[in-house]
């Protein structure tokens, strides 16, 4: 009993493994390491062993219960159409491109931009100089 508790105290504190594995070398540490992987293996496979007898054992008492009834998997699962590929209508189309609102030419090298988002620095520092951006319209 003592041991499970200790166990469970290695189990939610770090200070608490560091102070129960002091006195262990590092084999003995290694060792415990995988009988404790061990063990974790052998429930989890108990454990889904037994999830899978339950799902079996659910899945009979259904079956049963359907034939009782006189329902087909048909029944549940319905005669509609499946739906297949559905376009969607709603929402914003992504993807689509704005063509150019202002042009500029700077030493040879010609930059345009749409009018949206953040201006760029070529229109700011002509706007700053003193001109318009109506100047740059295409």
């Amino acid at each position: 009993m003592n041991e499970g508790l200790a166990l469970q105290s290695i189990a939610k504190s770090k200070a608490a493994a560091n102070r129960a594995v002091k006195s262990l070398g590092i084999q003995e540490i290694e060792r415990a390491l995988a009988n404790l992987s061990a063990a974790a293996e052998t429930i989890k496979e108990r454990e889904s062993l037994r999830a899978q007898r339950k799902k079996e054992m659910a899945v009979k008492k259904l079956k049963s219960m359907m034939d009782e009834m006189g329902i087909s998997a048909a029944d549940i699962t319905g005669t509609s159409k499946p739906k297949g590929n559905v376009k969607r209508t709603a929402g914003p189309k992504k993807g689509n491109k704005v063509a150019p609102k202002y042009q500029i030419t700077v030493d040879g090298t010609t930059y345009q931009w749409t009018g949206r988002g953040r201006t760029p620095f070529v229109f700011r520092s002509h706007v700053e100089s003193g001109g318009s951006l109506d100047d740059c319209l295409i």
